[in-house]
């Protein structure tokens, strides 16, 4: 299965998303969103974007999906899960909690005015327009007894307004129908639509999906994907890499790393990031409980990760004790290279590729001709000392480091 994530509820990329920007662009195949010039919340329109966006959309890597294709393709079961949300008083209170009787903004681009009445586009404007309009109105009144939606049974109104050449669909609900309407929006969008795991930077979005896939029994469509054994490794996978790559401790991604520079490490490096993907993929098997509970989030945080950083520094200790011991030594004043250069030359040698690291090594100390078989020998003796190391994916991440200020 690919590697891809989602990233929800609706996105506008700012400075704030880049963590995750770069964890795509060293690691996953995909990351999908909603187009955010169709689907914002918060305001009419996407806010101030990236440049990082463009540079990994051109790259092929950020996907947009078209909110009134998922709408248009699931409206019917997304609709299911909304009610069901507002029928959950844990929902409710958590939502209650954070909104403080505030008001949220959500807005739809409508399709263009010149092909809305052609009936190949009406499903899809028509879809939206419920979703916005009287699938929230008639759930809040049918919910009035609900304390809390009670109150705002007068407020959920349809505008339209038009934000340069774009017409939007847009009103103000109560917190926890607009988390609602965007959560199970993008979690079909996600789990369904693009077959991609669902990611988030936010913790009380984080914390809505959690509650929300912890029922999932009461929805069809998702609890397939759930309890399907092979969708549920690759989203321990992707949730683990997800989280590898973005924890400040283990501290992967330098934020003042460029996004070229990363696809630069990643075009170079295909192999072995093949060989991270399986050993996340071996370390997330034997994470026992499902994601998204509380459970896997521990086991994450307490064992996994831990786990993780120690084998990377345990990597980092063995090459450096092998250049600073005395055949290391002799290599360098050999070579006439510092500890840094041959750090990063020897660091290539733990690549799987069994002959091409022993002639980019002895290459690059120089150690070719006459030199030719002290070469291989030092070589040979490097990776008897690595052996451990070698034999997983973590090379990618060592070689990562390395060669970005480790």
């Amino acid at each position: 299965m690919p590697n891809s994530i989602f990233y929800y509820p609706y996105a506008s990329f700012t400075d704030r998303q880049a963590p995750l920007l770069k964890a795509a662009a060293l690691y996953f195949d995909a990351i999908y969103i909603l187009d955010p010039l169709k689907a914002s919340w918060g305001g009419i329109g996407p806010g101030e974007v990236a440049k990082d966006v463009q540079t990994l959309e051109r790259e092929g890597i950020l996907k947009r999906v078209a909110p009134e294709e998922v709408l248009s393709r699931m409206e019917n079961a997304i609709a299911e899960a909304i009610r069901a949300d507002l029928r959950t008083p844990e929902f409710l209170d958590m939502c209650e909690k954070r909104g403080q009787g505030r008001l949220w903004t959500l807005a739809l681009a409508k399709v263009p005015k010149a092909i809305r009445d052609d009936p190949r586009y009406q499903p899809l404007d028509a879809s939206m327009r419920r979703t916005m309009g009287e699938l929230p109105q008639s759930v809040v009144q049918e919910l009035s007894y609900v304390e809390t939606l009670a109150k705002y049974a007068e407020a959920v109104s349809m505008y339209d307004e038009f934000r340069g050449q774009v017409e939007y669909r847009y009103a103000d609900f109560p917190l926890a129908v607009g988390e609602a309407i965007m959560l199970n929006h993008a979690l079909y969008g996600s789990l369904l639509y693009a077959q991609a795991t669902p990611l988030t930077d936010d913790p009380f979005h984080q914390q809505v999906l959690d509650l929300k896939l912890r029922r999932a029994e009461y929805l069809p469509e998702i609890r397939q994907i759930v309890e399907d054994r092979a969708r549920e490794r690759q989203i321990k996978k992707d949730l683990l890499a997800g989280r590898a790559l973005t924890d400040v401790d283990l501290a992967v991604l330098s934020p003042k790393l460029q996004l070229d520079e990363i696809l630069k490490f990643r075009e170079d490096n295909k192999d072995t990031l093949t060989e991270l993907r399986e050993e996340l993929g071996l370390m997330a098997r034997q994470i026992r409980s499902q994601p998204w509970t509380k459970e896997f989030e521990d086991c994450l945080e307490s064992d996994t990760l831990p786990k993780l950083q120690k084998s990377m520094k345990d990597g980092f200790k063995a090459r450096d004790g092998w250049l600073k011991g005395g055949r290391g030594k002799l290599a360098l004043k050999a070579a006439g290279l510092t500890f840094g250069a041959a750090a990063a030359v020897i660091t290539l040698a733990t690549a799987a590729t069994p002959l091409l690291p022993v002639a980019v090594a002895a290459t690059a100390f120089g150690m070719l001709g006459d030199n030719v078989i002290p070469g291989v020998e030092l070589m040979m003796d490097w990776r008897k000392g690595k052996k451990a190391t070698e034999e997983n994916g973590l090379n990618y991440l060592i070689k990562f480091k390395h060669g970005f200020g480790e």
